[in-house]
């Protein structure tokens, strides 16, 4: 992430390691997060994540829980999970937390003691009174239709100065890490460039028609520190503001498959935040998101992307991205399986040659997955008897939930198929990256729809079936 050192700085560069290993070798070697969640339903698991790392555990009887991190190389972001409630975390190696909250008041109640806390009730008051409190007064809330690009910067402008201070006051009577200081102060300004950023999408949107934005409206791209950006770039709140980067770059529609597209996106890019590792995940991110249905555009913007940015890996990433994409086109054979369905059997993509198959990655995690279910069990009741079979396969389900969910749910009684792949390797194989998904198969196993219309769609699911039939 850093340059490296000036030879004329050997010797501090070599104090610095003998510092650094020290510190290593006398760092505390477990990060605790304990807590009592009041009122909270039975039955779930709190998570912890950090990083692409989690660690888990049930919630006690009494709600009680303890999560043990162990090696934390440094301090980072992080985030508490609990009955699809989420809270931010900050931790510290050595750090050892106690939260308490009334869970039916989640945001509100959050509280922390013990090392570690000023930082985290600091997250906590920032999430309640900016964001979550029926009171929050974010721009988001205020702006309407009628909103203007000047009225929107200023209500940016107040909302940060309001945030600014708040740190700046939380600051005196707090202890607060230096390093936590600068990313939070980060964070104010990332949401401030995400809400101008998002202005002429959401004026596009609800007032039918482009904004008229002032010459030099994205200027305040400029005053985002470059270095800070570069360091913490594959943060949450990093990769928030530069996927809302993606409409300064594409305001009117999707990539054209033209080289000369991609190199003026980079000729912006590059004047907004210069060649740097910010600039090339905003490219990157874009790139990945035209992906599902541009499959072209991309394309023809690839070898730009790799001759400008300076992240090997993300080169790597996108072309694999690329090839995977070629072999999910439609017409293309499906990827096949072999999982264990609900009585334990193994079912294979196979079995059901000569049928349409309607196919649906879920989680019993998941939501909207879970709000897509009376929709599903109606299609199969419309498709019943004709040759059409509605393969679910649940992801990264623990099986006991799992088959507790199918029997509540009655979810195997109209003949759907339901099946559990444990890992990520079959929704990897056809590209998921969002639950649910959904796929539509001809008689041959060849893709016909890499991205079917849902269950709830109505009648655009019955008709992309029906097509199906007929072929």
């Amino acid at each position: 992430m850093f340059p490296s050192l000036s030879w004329l700085l050997g010797a501090i560069a070599l104090l610095s390691a003998a510092t650094s290993a020290w510190s290593s070798q006398h760092r505390p070697s477990r990060t605790i997060v304990r807590g009592h969640l009041a009122h909270a339903p039975a039955g779930d698991t709190v998570r912890l994540w950090y990083g692409s790392q989690q660690v888990k555990t049930p919630l006690g009887a009494s709600g009680d829980f303890t999560l043990v991190v162990t090696g934390l190389p440094r301090a980072t972001s992080a985030s508490l999970s609990y009955a699809r409630q989420r809270t931010p975390l900050y931790l510290s190696p050595g750090d050892s937390l106690h939260l308490t909250l009334d869970f039916a008041h989640f945001d509100e109640t959050v509280r922390y003691t013990g090392r570690g806390a000023a930082a985290n009730n600091y997250l906590a008051h920032v999430l309640w009174r900016f964001q979550a409190a029926p009171t929050a007064a974010s721009p988001e809330r205020q702006r309407t239709p009628a909103t203007t690009p000047a009225q929107m910067r200023h209500l940016a402008d107040a909302f940060r100065q309001q945030q600014h201070a708040f740190l700046a006051r939380y600051q005196v009577t707090n202890a607060l890490p230096s390093a936590f200081q600068r990313q939070a102060a980060l964070d104010i300004d990332l949401e401030w460039a995400r809400l101008l950023l998002d202005y002429p999408g959401y004026h596009r949107t609800v007032a039918k028609q482009a904004a008229v934005l002032p010459a030099g409206y994205y200027d305040f791209l400029h005053q985002l520190p470059r270095q800070q950006l570069d360091e913490q770039v594959t943060r949450e709140p990093v990769l928030r503001m530069l996927t809302a980067y993606g409409g300064r770059l594409l305001p009117d529609g999707p990539l054209r498959a033209d080289p000369a597209e991609a190199a003026r996106l980079y000729a912006i890019a590059t004047a907004d935040f210069g060649p740097n590792r910010a600039r090339d995940w905003a490219l990157y991110q874009l790139f990945t998101f035209q992906l599902p249905d541009n499959l072209t555009g991309v394309m023809a913007a690839y070898p730009t992307f790799q001759a400008q940015n300076r992240d090997t890996l993300l080169s790597r990433n996108l072309k694999q991205f690329l090839r995977d994409l070629r072999h999910l086109q439609p017409g293309q054979p499906a990827p096949s399986f072999t999982l264990l369905n609900h009585e334990g059997c193994p079912v294979s993509l196979t079995d059901f040659r000569g049928k349409v198959v309607y196919l649906d990655f879920w989680g019993t995690w998941c939501a909207p997955c879970r709000q897509e279910l009376p929709a599903s069990a109606q299609l199969a009741r419309q498709f019943a008897g004709r040759d059409v079979v509605f393969v679910s396969i649940a992801v990264n389900d623990a099986e006991q939930k799992w088959q507790r969910v199918l029997a509540t749910e009655q979810l195997t009684a109209l003949g759907q198929v339901q099946l559990r792949s444990p890992d990520a390797i079959v929704p990897t194989a056809y590209n998921v990256v969002e639950y649910p998904s959904y796929l539509l198969l001809d008689r041959q196993g060849r893709i016909r729809l890499t991205s079917a219309p849902r269950p709830s769609a109505g009648t655009a699911t019955v008709a992309a079936i029906e097509q199906a039939l007929q072929q």
